[in-house]
């Protein structure tokens, strides 16, 4: 009987082997996973811009003024206004004449389309997006009385 134990070979020292370097392998892989969208992998091409705007809304047509910060490109901006109850009260894009970028320093009054107007008192919310993907500004302004045409 002795003999039969002797010649049993033991071979369970080979399952934990694998077990540890699987688990050290998806471990590994885990961690590439983590540090590529970490730094950067999957983030998009175009930073968001970082600026400063002020905005003041009258009756007949809406000022923006580039405050600070980084210069935007005219031609990607867009300016929604929305009324308290969330409806979308106007929209446009800036002049085509106002050159190719929006800096610091510079203001621009921008009229509404068909010749829609603002009740005075009003609260209304603008937005502004650059690409149509990235805020730059969204606050809330009260509508100020009509600005003379000049």
């Amino acid at each position: 009987m002795n003999a039969n134990i002797i010649l049993k070979k033991k071979e369970d020292a080979v399952s934990p082997v694998i077990g540890v370097m699987l688990m050290l392998v998806v471990t590994i892989v885990i961690a590439a996973v983590v540090a590529a969208f970490a730094g950067g992998i999957a983030t998009d091409t175009e930073p968001t811009p970082n600026v400063v705007l002020t905005a003041d809304a009258y009756v007949n047509q809406l000022t923006l003024q580039s405050l600070s910060g980084d210069r935007l490109e005219i031609s990607k901006l867009s300016v929604r206004v929305y009324g308290e109850d969330g409806t979308q009260l106007a929209e446009g894009t800036f002049p085509t004449n106002a050159g190719t970028y929006f800096t610091p320093g510079a203001i621009f009054k921008l009229t509404f389309k068909d010749g829609k107007t603002l009740a005075e008192g009003n609260t209304v919310q603008v937005v502004v997006t650059s690409n149509d993907k990235h805020t730059v500004y969204d606050k809330k302004v009260l509508v100020k009385k009509a600005v003379p045409t000049t």
